[in-house]
């Protein structure tokens, strides 16, 4: 089984100036056009408005709710099919933040079917309608500060 942990688990404990690399590979994403994009995606309400949630019982999923939501996101953004994908999260430490993983480079993910079964759980929840509404939600201000968004002066 390989060993892959969410950000959030180990995050409080990493208090050694061995890590304090991980504090400045957080800040270039930030910095990063895909750190930007993470930062205007309500994963979390999406998430929600899907129905996806954290297992009950039985071994922990890979990706937390707001992970498997990033992980399409990201699979459409990069748009490399499922292995390559897979491949990419395992080297790329930006994708891990934006995915919200830790993934060992001494225990990498190889089943890339993860990234197919995921696409299947979302699809079968899938409500656009309410989705672009959270969406829209939740890049107002963001549209009316950039002056996309025309007021309705009819």
């Amino acid at each position: 089984m390989r060993k892959i942990r969410k950000i959030s688990d180990i995050q409080p404990t990493i208090c050694f100036t061995e890590f304090d690399i991980y504090k400045e590979y957080r800040q270039s994403f930030h910095l990063s056009e895909l750190g930007k994009m993470h930062a205007l995606l309500p994963l979390k309400s999406l998430a929600k408005e899907l129905g996806l949630k954290e297992r009950d019982l039985g071994r922990d999923s890979y990706f937390s709710p707001a992970g498997k939501i990033a992980l399409m996101v990201l699979k459409s953004y990069s748009g490399l099919s499922d292995k390559d994908l897979i491949a990419q999260l395992n080297a790329n430490i930006h994708y891990h933040i934006f995915c919200g993983v830790v993934i060992s480079p001494l225990n990498p993910l190889t089943n890339f079917k993860i990234v197919s079964e995921i696409r299947c759980e979302i699809g079968g929840k899938l409500n656009i309608d309410a989705l672009q509404q959270i969406l829209a939600t939740h890049w107002k201000p963001y549209m009316e500060h950039t002056g996309i968004m025309m007021s309705d002066a009819n």
